[in-house]
């Protein structure tokens, strides 16, 4: 006997669904011990690593301009309960084009980011998003 399966373009006869009902059971497995090495509450932590307390987030609008070769620019941005000695994330929503991006809390609720450039000449970004993020531990 065939059978047609939804989301397949053909049918299968009985062998296939032994198969495919291993597979999943073996994938549930796989997922369930993954998760299980995940704990949240008022934290998270994974696989018994440092506990995650909180995670700030925020985005501004920056056009980093022209950075001629060696040179580097900054800014700042407003990130309420950002602390000093927070891990920072940053990103910026255009192509850096080998330009190194940085973050670090400068002052309670102040990221500052800086971009340098490493290369040997001008890059010109145009304006973009940048993400700001903080994990606190």
């Amino acid at each position: 006997m065939k059978v047609k399966l939804p989301f397949f373009e053909s049918t299968y006869d009985g062998m296939f669904v032994p198969q495919l009902s291993e597979t999943i059971g073996r994938l549930i497995s796989e997922i369930e011990r993954a998760f299980s090495k995940i704990r949240i509450d008022d934290r998270i932590i994974i696989g018994g690593g440092t506990a995650i307390l909180k995670h700030l987030s925020t985005t501004a609008t920056w056009d980093p301009g022209n950075l001629i070769a060696a040179a580097q620019t900054s800014t700042t941005v407003t990130l309420t309960g950002a602390a000093l000695g927070d891990e920072v994330t940053c990103s910026f929503s255009l192509d850096l084009q080998l330009l190194q991006l940085t973050g670090y809390v400068s002052s309670a609720n102040t990221v500052t980011v800086i971009l340098q450039n490493g290369t040997a000449g001008p890059i010109d970004l145009a304006s973009g998003t940048l993400r700001v993020s903080v994990w606190q531990h």
